[in-house]
């Protein structure tokens, strides 16, 4: 049964896969970030990943049965075919990624549905199809996560998608303990982070400054 869209789900919204783990086990990472508090998972493997497909699969059902058995929204990254087979809350794409209107008809149709946006335009655009439920922002701060990452949007353009979308938006990209607290006006819903957690030394803290931020 996947869950019903709530903006809070944004609030603290963690993305990873193999290829951003930093000698850690991914299920114990995901268990530590849950009782930090996380408020959505993104299962985000691709770029440098050396997984197969059937590995992939295989992660994403232990990682997708950690997140029922605790009620964290499990989303799957430009991957609708296997958000499908794991069951997935919801499915993200990026601008890049499969077209979304493709996305939304052969995803379950009571699923999550988000989209990365990076200008007014694209917002707009968004803004015109009902199944969208949340767009992710940026990347707002450089960010070295992502090999295809565009230029930076600033606060600034943060505001404008935020003040130009009808429906809640996540920050992400180069979000650290530093900058975080910078996002409260924005308009933003939440941040998502990738390294900001997989390189943290204290998860529970981590989250938590998240957390405070959104408060």
């Amino acid at each position: 049964m996947v869950m019903e869209f709530n903006a809070d789900f944004l609030k603290a919204y963690f993305v990873c896969g193999t290829q951003d783990l930093v000698g850690q086990n991914f299920e114990k990472l995901l268990l530590n970030a849950i009782d930090a508090g996380i408020t959505t998972f993104q299962y985000r493997d691709k770029a440098a990943s050396t997984l197969t497909a059937p590995e992939r699969l295989d992660l994403g059902k232990k990682l997708r049965d950690i997140c029922s058995a605790e009620k964290v929204p499990f989303i799957v990254d430009d991957d609708v075919e296997l958000a499908n087979q794991l069951k997935a809350d919801g499915i993200h794409v990026g601008q890049k990624d499969m077209n979304i209107i493709d996305v939304i008809a052969k995803a379950d149709p009571n699923m999550i549905i988000g989209l990365s946006c990076q200008t007014i335009e694209q917002v707009k655009i968004a803004n015109e199809i009902k199944d969208i439920d949340y767009i992710g922002a940026g990347p707002i701060f450089p960010t070295s996560s992502k090999d295809d990452a565009v230029a930076p949007i600033g606060l600034f353009g943060l505001r404008q998608l935020s003040q130009e979308s009808r429906v809640p938006i996540v920050a992400i990209g180069g979000i650290t303990a530093e900058n975080v607290h910078q996002l409260q006006n924005s308009g933003a819903s939440g941040a998502a982070f990738i390294s900001l957690l997989t390189r943290s030394n204290n998860v529970k803290q981590t989250v938590g400054n998240v957390l405070n931020a959104f408060a």
